[in-house]
């Protein structure tokens, strides 16, 4: 447990600096796997910085249900409430983007493949900043993480909960590298699995402060994993009709004859381009000979 950060002489808070440095990650994941999904480096921004404006929203919309539901379900007396909620994002994000799509005909099985990474790095570097501040701890454990506001020592919980987030960002990179060259639209559904399972396990550490998040509407799970539960459902929804989709060839909102209007991104992405000094790398074009073949 570390609260503060002491670097370059001044001191920075623990979970504010894992969060801005989540923020980052995602910037650096799109510009990294842009090559990968054939994008130019201001059309690469541009999605980051949806992702991360669509993320804060999703995460101020998770906060404000979750509020609400436990407040409902205490009959008033719950009164811990929260402004943003992290756990929300791969839930609602793709909701967002799947919005982008149908107005700018852009493909929204690649652009959730491209998306996927950045997510859960995203979680990573936040739980990091939970354990670094002593939040969302576990039960007493001598082996445990010292907590100063408690005196004692807890299970790491979010630690591990951080490190599966990792493992499954490295899973989703090697998918977007193998089975994602040759079939779109799977690796978000994937991980979102893969992030219900393992955030729904380690929720079952946790230690909840109010009886209504430990046993949530009398269900035996916490408000957390019901959370994950219904995650998880949607996202293998998704998978089975991604693959419903592509036995019967469906094709996406790019290749689909949409009748609505919609709005084109090109002069969007080449005007951050322009505004960030950004230029593409030119190819060398081919040589024409001007000698004639043999007949």
């Amino acid at each position: 447990m570390c609260k503060e950060i002491f670097l370059f002489g001044g001191t920075l808070d623990a979970y504010n600096t894992m969060f801005f440095m989540g923020l980052v990650s995602v910037i650096v994941f799109y510009l990294l796997l842009k090559r990968r999904f054939s994008f130019e480096k201001g059309r690469a921004l541009f999605y980051s910085l949806f992702t991360l404006s669509f993320g804060f929203l999703s995460a101020w919309l998770t906060a404000k249900i979750e509020n609400g539901m436990l407040y409902a379900v205490s009959n008033g007396a719950y009164d811990h409430f929260e402004n943003l909620r992290n756990y929300g994002i791969p839930m609602f994000l793709p909701i967002f983007w799947l919005i982008y799509c149908l107005l700018c005909r852009e493909p929204f099985k690649k652009l959730t493949d491209y998306l996927a990474p950045s997510v859960y790095s995203v979680m990573t570097f936040v739980k990091i900043g939970c354990t670094m501040g002593g939040c969302c701890y576990g039960e007493p454990d001598q082996h445990g993480i010292w907590n100063a506001d408690l005196g004692y020592k807890t299970f790491p919980v979010q630690l591990y909960d951080a490190i599966s987030s990792f493992v499954i960002v490295i899973i989703l990179i090697v998918l977007i590298y193998t089975i994602g060259k040759k079939r779109t639209g799977y690796i978000y559904p994937i991980g979102g699995i893969l992030f219900a399972l393992t955030k729904g396990y380690w929720e079952g550490y946790r230690v909840h402060s109010t009886p209504w998040e430990k046993n949530f509407m009398e269900t035996g799970f916490t408000f957390w994993q019901f959370w994950m539960a219904i995650l998880f459902i949607c996202c293998l929804l998704w998978l089975v009709l991604t693959a419903v989709r592509d036995k019967k060839g469906s094709p996406d909102f790019n290749e689909a004859d949409l009748h609505l209007p919609y709005i084109d991104t090109d002069k969007t992405a080449k005007a951050i381009s322009r505004i960030l000094h950004l230029r593409t790398k030119q190819t060398d074009k081919p040589i024409h000979h001007s000698k004639k073949r043999k007949k």
